[in-house]
């Protein structure tokens, strides 16, 4: 987003919509998956609100339900504090 005076120009390609959704994160290894909330999401991306400051690789899967069948492979687009923007990578 660019922000000039007042204005704010929406440079994202798909429209994020709000959302408050609980979610998984899976990354490599044997550490169990950590909790996070779903802020928004899109068809290429989500923003995530973490549980703790735990160090996150560039890369995890989002597990979207509870059984991990529905899942996201991501790439971290950026970081501010416990929130991260995820871009879904697709494969």
């Amino acid at each position: 987003m660019v922000v000039a005076g007042n204005f704010r120009a929406e440079l994202r390609k798909k429209r994020r919509r709000q959302f408050s959704y609980s979610a998984k994160i899976l990354t490599s290894g044997k550490q169990r998956p950590r909790s996070c909330t779903i802020s928004d999401i899109s068809e290429t991306g989500a923003r995530l609100a973490l549980d703790s400051d735990h160090e996150l690789p560039d890369r995890f899967v989002l597990l979207l339900t509870a059984s991990g069948g529905t899942r996201r492979p991501c790439r971290v687009a950026w970081r501010a504090g416990l929130t991260i923007g995820v871009e879904f990578t697709g494969g």
